[in-house]
């Protein structure tokens, strides 16, 4: 029935109870959305979630002569910058790493048409069925059913080869766990301090008080009264109330200092900042042994993104592309070069060492820095370095006019001075 859900609310003006209660902490078992609430777990997925979506992923193809970007791939587009006609590439991406981080497992639902992909759905896998063989002895192709939540509470089922999976926590491989159940302690304890601190707030800053009656009346019917007269003069709106005559206040405070509340919220920090592998500097943080922007960013990409960017390249590889295109040298792999740019002083010196020594062209070095190409594409080498081919040859600059037979014995003599036959 209909009334049987209206929620009954307590009028009272002031329940001395629950004012500064801690019995409602974290549940992990509750609610789609336990957790959140608390900003140091809010702040670490969305760090990850938005570090990971910045960085494009990219059809890539490998040939003799290295790697390059497959523009020409109809899947370039879909996963660059629309992988569904609702959700460009950065809602996408962060979506799923959201839902895979907090549920402990997520997925993008593959649209097939045709044969060919033509777009994917971040959803949140709710349950998962294995073959009653097993995944060992089973025969099917397809031995895992993955039943899934999408957006505006859109539920269906797919078979494994049809989603692309994201798992956070897992001991089997299959079935996962997100790391906030881990946690549940140090997000208990942070979330009621932060409760404490907002009721202390809401409060003006004043803590409990007890109201003692001074007069000796012990008759029931007489006290409730009082206390009822107390309640009527009493103002949980106001700072400032008056207190009748026969009672006595008295205040019972506790110092944030003595009960050490400073250090147990930084602990608290650390542990759910260390179990989600997000470093205290992107939390605004300041420790002693910091590091450099540059190098927290290599040690976050390397010890928390890198199995997320892998997790989702084997998945593409796998379930995105055809047999023939990975024989064709075709992979999907995610730009990780935004997380590492330099400030500009450091990116100037490696990108000279890389052109000097020949690694990058000119135009390759103008096209990471964002400036207009060159007509014709120029690669330089240190004039100092030459190969042996071209010393024999009389191709190097400062024997080209030498006779051939004067560098052929130059040659043999050192070969004779050092023991060494230099042919």
């Amino acid at each position: 029935m209909f009334w049987d859900k209206i929620e009954k609310r307590d009028t009272t003006a002031n329940d001395w109870e629950n004012l500064y209660s801690f019995e409602n902490g974290y549940d992990n078992s509750v609610g789609a959305n336990s957790g959140l609430n608390e900003s140091t777990y809010f702040s670490c997925l969305k760090i990850i979630s938005e570090s990971v979506a910045k960085c494009p992923f990219q059809v890539r193809k490998e040939t003799d002569k290295g790697e390059s970007v497959a523009t020409d791939h109809y899947l370039y587009d879909l996963l660059r910058l629309r992988p569904n006609p609702s959700m460009s590439a950065i809602d996408t991406f962060k979506t799923l790493v959201v839902l895979s981080r907090h549920y402990g497992i997520a997925g993008l639902l593959i649209d097939r048409k045709g044969g060919k992909v033509k777009a994917l759905y971040p959803v949140r896998i709710t349950n998962i069925t294995i073959d009653d063989a097993g995944l060992i002895n089973s025969t099917k192709n397809n031995k895992i059913l993955y039943d899934y939540e999408g957006a505006n509470g859109e539920y269906g089922s797919c078979l494994e080869n049809n989603i692309m999976v994201l798992r956070d926590f897992t001991l089997d491989g299959v079935n996962s766990k997100a790391t906030r159940s881990m946690l549940k302690e140090s997000l208990d304890t942070s979330i009621k301090s932060q409760g404490y601190l907002n009721k202390l707030f809401q409060n003006g800053l004043t803590n409990k008080i007890v109201v003692q009656l001074t007069s000796d009346i012990k008759e029931e019917g007489e006290l409730k009264k009082i206390q009822d007269k107390f309640g009527r003069i009493y103002s949980n709106n106001n700072r400032i109330f008056t207190v009748p005559a026969g009672y006595s206040v008295s205040s019972l405070n506790l110092s944030l200092s003595d009960a050490q509340f400073a250090e147990l919220r930084g602990m608290s920090k650390k542990d759910i900042a260390g179990s989600m592998g997000v470093p205290l500097s992107k939390l605004g943080e300041t420790v002693d042994n910091a590091k450099s922007d540059e190098q927290d960013n290599l040690s976050f990409l390397t010890d928390t993104l890198q199995v997320i960017f892998t997790q989702i390249e084997q998945e593409g590889d796998w379930k995105l592309l055809t047999e023939t295109d990975r024989k064709k040298g075709f992979k999907i792999r995610a730009n990780t070069n935004v997380m590492l740019r330099l400030d500009a002083l450091t990116q100037a010196q490696v990108i000279s060492t890389y052109v000097n020594d020949g690694v990058y062209s000119l135009n390759k070095a103008k096209e990471i820095l964002g400036v207009e190409k060159l007509d014709k594409d120029v690669t330089t080498f240190p004039s100092g370095q030459v190969t042996l081919e071209q010393l024999m040859n009389n191709e190097t600059s400062y024997t080209k006019n030498t006779a051939k037979s004067e560098v052929d014995e130059a040659i043999k003599e050192v070969g004779d001075d050092s023991g060494t036959n230099i042919s």
